[in-house]
């Protein structure tokens, strides 16, 4: 039971880490290293079961802060993420998908819909390796896209220029 206990602790740590750089990421328009929410979420669910599972040992104060903590942090994480899970599957659609010359870089383009609380507006994500991604360009009040790859390293984005091989990114 004592296992159960640190795993879980430790692994609701690691999680809660790991979503605050994929939303630092997000914002600051960096690589983000990590896996998509729907791995995040499940993840999390196992955390939560381990740290209910946890419970059971009652060796020390430490031990029940531990479970108690974990248990926190993991439901907090499985909201947050659910949340992400719809802003991911109702919020955003995918509008076209472009590949560098020499199909060196792919940038997917999504337009975001917040609703009535906000105006459409368009994202363009680069793919790395695994599941890396890199925010490169979001534009507020827009709902269509024109791509141009000027050459391998360089494309325009409705007129902005961003050259990646210098991380170059847009935001409005």
């Amino acid at each position: 039971m004592k296992k159960y206990n640190y795993w879980a602790f430790y692994s609701s740590i690691f999680l809660l880490i790991v979503s605050i750089h994929a939303y630092y990421a997000s914002i600051n328009q960096i690589w983000s290293i990590a896996p998509p929410v729907l791995v995040l979420f499940f993840l999390s669910l196992l955390t939560l079961i381990i740290g209910l599972l946890g419970f059971r040992d009652k060796t020390s104060k430490a031990a029940r802060i531990r479970s108690w903590l974990s248990i926190f942090f993991s439901c907090i994480l499985s909201v947050t993420l659910i949340l992400g899970l719809f802003v991911n599957v109702y919020a955003k659609e995918a509008i076209v998908t472009s590949q560098s010359p020499g199909s060196t870089y792919t940038i997917e383009f999504y337009t975001l819909n917040g609703g009535a609380a906000s105006s459409l507006s368009v994202q363009g994500v680069l793919n790395g390796p695994l599941w890396f991604k890199k925010n490169l360009y979001h534009d507020n009040n827009q709902d269509s896209i024109e791509v141009e790859w000027q050459s391998e390293h360089v494309v325009s984005i409705n007129n902005h220029l961003l050259d990646l091989s210098k991380g170059n990114t847009f935001r409005d």
